[in-house]
């Protein structure tokens, strides 16, 4: 195991394998999820999801701290968690392989589930910075959230793509860097996840934050250099004193699994999400949308054959070339 993969693993704290079977089942009588961070939004929707799950098929979900959306895929891989949320960005550079975090290796031992949420970058720095654009952020102190995380892993790529060179790029927990950021040992912290971050939005509550966005042309860049990512919108309001929409770019979050979690278990998985849309958008407001599985197939993911199905009875079609065992 590399370093990398060692460092992402250590952030979660230590658990068991897979659990014993159920001997009348077949299926295990608990699964463990791995989350993410404090202060980001798979630490909210994880256990929200778990508990859909838990009544759904009797099956006991046990939590697991991580960095978020690069070391779920790595946990996955060493079956060390069976479930988790990780991000279409992040699993095609999974999938395919070459990115330095997955060591040159095409780690495909993981399938989707379904789309749970977008996850939107939100760069915020304090009004008295006066810093207000993308390009300002050049030669400057940056938290992009924790090791393992999205944010982390895809934002030195996107600030080469739009030929923003900050000085550095710190990773740390989000209300450390936020903290960090408002005594001023930051300029900026740039986060990616479904607006608002609770952190970043906590902060708001009490400081002047400036929110920055995209210019079209920054956001269709990065769009048509990294895979996974698109332009997206973070609409008025979603921040204390935001008055206008503001253009960014961001990423789908899904829910995925063991390419050898049993098909039953992975529908009906599934199914309690699709089924409960509501009681997900109650924890973290951006999941009401229906899923569009487009954003998947486009990434290259496959779906688990258990969750084709379910979202099949659903109303939403995969097709075959799509879904692998």
């Amino acid at each position: 195991m590399t370093l990398a993969r060692r460092q992402l693993l250590s952030l979660g704290m230590s658990l068991t394998a897979l659990p014993a079977l159920a001997a009348t089942s077949g299926w295990p009588r608990a699964l463990i999820m791995c989350t993410g961070r404090p202060g980001g939004d798979y630490m909210i929707y994880g256990p929200t999801w778990g508990e859909l799950i838990h009544r759904k098929t009797g099956t006991n979900i046990v939590y697991r701290a991580s960095g978020g959306a690069e070391a779920n895929i790595l946990l996955l891989d060493e079956n060390a968690a069976q479930l988790g949320i990780t991000t279409t960005a992040i699993a095609h550079e999974a999938w395919f392989g070459g990115e330095a975090w997955t060591a040159g290796a095409h780690i495909n031992s993981f399938r989707a589930l379904f789309p749970a949420f977008p996850s939107v970058l939100q760069i915020v720095s304090p009004r008295r910075t006066g810093i207000t654009t993308l390009a300002q952020l050049a030669a400057q102190n940056i938290g992009i959230g924790p090791l393992g995380s999205s944010s982390a892993a895809i934002l030195p790529s996107l600030f080469r793509s739009i030929g923003v060179i900050p000085s550095s790029m710190v990773t740390e927990d989000y209300p450390i860097q936020l903290h960090n950021m408002l005594a001023g040992r930051l300029t900026a912290c740039a986060f990616i996840g479904a607006p608002p971050v609770p952190a970043i939005a906590n902060a708001a509550m009490g400081h002047r934050l400036s929110l920055i966005g995209f210019s079209p042309a920054e956001a269709r860049q990065v769009a048509d250099t990294l895979p996974g990512m698109t332009p997206m919108i973070i609409d008025a309001g979603v921040f204390p004193g935001q008055l206008a929409a503001i253009s960014s770019v961001g990423t789908t979050n899904i829910a995925i699994c063991r390419a050898d979690l049993p098909n039953m278990l992975a529908q009906n998985i599934t199914s309690a999400a699709l089924n409960n849309r509501g009681l997900l958008a109650a924890a973290v407001p951006a999941a009401t949308s229906i899923p569009n599985i487009k954003c998947v197939t486009d990434a290259g993911i496959p779906f688990h054959p258990g969750a084709a199905a379910a979202l099949h009875a659903a109303g939403i079609k995969v097709e075959k070339k799509y879904i692998q065992s």
